[in-house]
């Protein structure tokens, strides 16, 4: 699997989560376009995952309603299992996260991942690649 560090994760559950509240709005068409991509992948081998992520999505609330489920770190860690076990799904998070990178708008309104899951800063699943916004 390629480095993939949980920056990039958290990036990429992040985009996710907030992709149907912000579609259009802030998000570019790459980061919208990879996230469409992320799904898919989420959807077909790891369903759970993306059941998870698409009804936080619809349902915002539940992350503080029941963390334990669908608390934000619950979510990191869903996707970074997934990429773990596979590395097709590795690459798309990477994928997402290098667009999410190169818009600087969109860095700017996703709130940099590092502050929000501000205890994964410098984590790495398997190599040493780091978001920095």
């Amino acid at each position: 699997m390629d480095p993939l560090t949980t920056g990039a994760i958290a990036t990429a559950t992040l985009v996710l989560t907030k992709a149907t509240e912000k579609a259009g709005e802030t998000l570019g068409e790459k980061v919208l376009e990879q996230a469409g991509k992320l799904m898919q992948l989420l959807k077909r081998k790891s369903p759970d995952t993306a059941s998870a992520i698409e009804l936080v999505a619809q349902h915002p609330k539940l992350v503080e309603q029941q963390p334990e489920d669908y608390g934000e770190a619950v979510l990191v860690e869903k996707v970074e299992s997934a990429a773990k076990s596979d590395s097709e799904i590795a690459v798309a998070v990477q994928a997402l996260a290098d667009a999410v990178k190169s818009q600087p708008q969109t860095s700017q309104n996703i709130t940099n991942a590092e502050k929000i899951y501000g205890n994964f800063q410098g984590s790495s699943i398997g190599g040493n690649v780091t978001l920095n916004n």
